[in-house]
């Protein structure tokens, strides 16, 4: 870049590089105007939207499947900025559907509550097979009759088909025509009076590991976010990228040349003069630098440890829960990890959905994912993912009885994250700190961009905390720097 331009350009450090960091450091580093040289600060050994996924090669078949942790799905409708920028970045992408099958927790020998076993055969079968499975529910209707567990009479399930088909048509109804107050999602349930045993049986285990939270913390989120959470959704297709978000993540990256990984930010400190100063620790020691701009795009208790003036905000009293994600090995096929970077463990090669065999193509377009949820305990009711890839592996989120032996014996990879939680009192402080309430946010303290610092990611919009608030998020700091959004509608 000529020396000139560097010179006048405004230093701008993104700590973070999850999706809303690097959206944000894409937006700026290919701002028209050339006006801001960017500088990623990651504390990990690698930049962290694909950090946790992992390359898997089957013994049985060669074939190399790239998985995500946790998984990275989006539909149409309320994904609608996250899937106008992948079209943006020709982030290749294929739609996918899902049988979901709603199981009893039951205790299994050695206390694991894990479905270990992956029938070989079609989604259906996988999907009818699932122990204590009570019903399956195909995605878009996209089967009808959606398939039956094993372990329901016809007339039973014919009696849970004509129940559901009720209650289904009655939540639908209410979210399309019955608009949520300032109120949580219990207070919305009881107020459009849902039969209780299809909250609780269907409802809040799909929701709660869309959101991977428990069901309480589910049920204490605003109503407003799963009414519109459902309603966009409703009827759009499901879709996830091609070989994994390693091709989002180093399309985002592309051209960023100051990327500094091992580096804890341990504070930011706004300067009379202008600027921000910038301080962390990496191999070589403590280290300080003075840029005109920062953008945190970490969790809100990270953000109210760093900038001290968020503080007073409240937002350190967000909750947040810490959430494990792992692949799981079945005993029916036997699996290993090949290195990320390898040329086998990328490309289309990747991609279970264009190559591996017939059983793995089918099991790529459908995709069994069983919801085993625990309906008592210590913790309250909570419910555990299983999602069956096509190349035989089992990724679990949210498991009920964490690294049980049976469980460690069959993990490939185990990573964790922080999820941050949402409630009616952080819904108001979050628009309160973006400028979304009346007052702009001024009267309660600081508001995004004061002091030349600006906050990003999943929880700063009002919104489920998933993907498309990263994208959301990002496109709005990019604005208030002047930078247009080439995939804004």
């Amino acid at each position: 870049m000529d020396e000139t331009v560097q010179s006048s350009q405004e230093r701008v450090a993104i700590i973070g590089t999850g999706l809303a960091g690097l959206t944000t450091a894409h937006l700026l580093q290919n701002d028209p105007k050339k006006r801001f040289a960017v500088t990623l600060l990651e504390q990990a050994d690698s930049l962290s939207f694909d950090s946790a996924s992992v390359a898997v090669k089957s013994h049985e078949t060669s074939a190399v499947e790239r998985v995500d942790l946790p998984m990275r799905a989006s539909a149409g409708g309320y994904y609608a900025n996250l899937n106008r920028m992948y079209h943006h970045l020709e982030v290749p992408m294929h739609p996918v559907r899902f049988l979901f099958v709603f199981a009893k927790a039951q205790k299994q020998k050695g206390g694991d509550t894990s479905n270990g076993q992956q029938p070989l055969g079609s989604p259906s079968a996988v999907a009818s097979a699932v122990p204590d499975g009570y019903f399956i529910h195909a995605s878009n209707l996209h089967q009808l009759p959606p398939p039956r567990p094993t372990g329901y009479s016809t007339w039973r399930y014919l009696l849970e088909v004509l129940y559901l088909i009720i209650c289904h048509a009655w939540f639908r109804a209410a979210c399309f025509l019955v608009k949520p107050q300032d109120e949580s999602f219990v207070e919305y349930l009881e107020r459009i009076w849902l039969p209780r045993r299809y909250t609780t049986h269907y409802i809040l285990p799909l929701m709660s590991s869309v959101s991977t939270c428990t069901h309480d913390e589910l049920l204490a989120f605003p109503a407003s976010d799963l009414v519109n959470y459902i309603k966009f959704s409703y009827g759009q297709q499901h879709y996830t990228v091609c070989g994994g978000v390693q091709q989002v993540q180093s399309r985002l990256s592309r051209g960023i040349e100051d990327i500094r990984l091992r580096a804890r930010v341990l504070e930011v400190l706004p300067q009379s003069s202008g600027g921000v100063l910038v301080r962390w620790q990496d191999t070589d020691g403590a280290k300080e630098e003075l840029f005109d701009r920062a953008v945190l795009a970490v969790s809100p208790d990270v953000a109210s440890r760093l900038f001290a003036p968020l503080r007073a905000t409240g937002l350190n009293k967000i909750p947040t829960t810490w959430v494990e994600s792992s692949v799981l090995t079945t005993p029916s096929r036997a699996h290993s990890l090949v290195d990320a970077n390898s040329q086998t463990s990328q490309g289309k090669v990747a991609c279970m959905h264009h190559t591996g065999t017939a059983v793995e193509a089918e099991s790529a377009s459908t995709q069994v994912i069983t919801l085993r949820t625990q309906f008592s305990g210590a913790g309250g009711a909570r419910s555990e993912a299983l999602h069956n890839m096509p190349s035989g592996v089992v990724v679990s989120t949210c498991p009920l009885d964490g690294e049980s032996e049976g469980t460690q014996k069959r993990t490939l990879k185990l990573a964790g994250f922080r999820r941050t939680l949402r409630t009616v009192e952080s819904r108001a402080i979050v628009e309160r700190i973006t400028g979304g309430g009346n007052d702009d946010g001024r009267s309660n303290g600081w508001v995004n961009g004061e002091n030349n610092v600006w906050l990003t990611g999943s929880w700063c919009w009002d919104g489920m905390v998933l993907l498309e608030g990263c994208v959301v998020s990002a496109m709005r700091v990019a604005e208030d720097f002047g930078v247009k959004v080439p995939w804004r509608k």
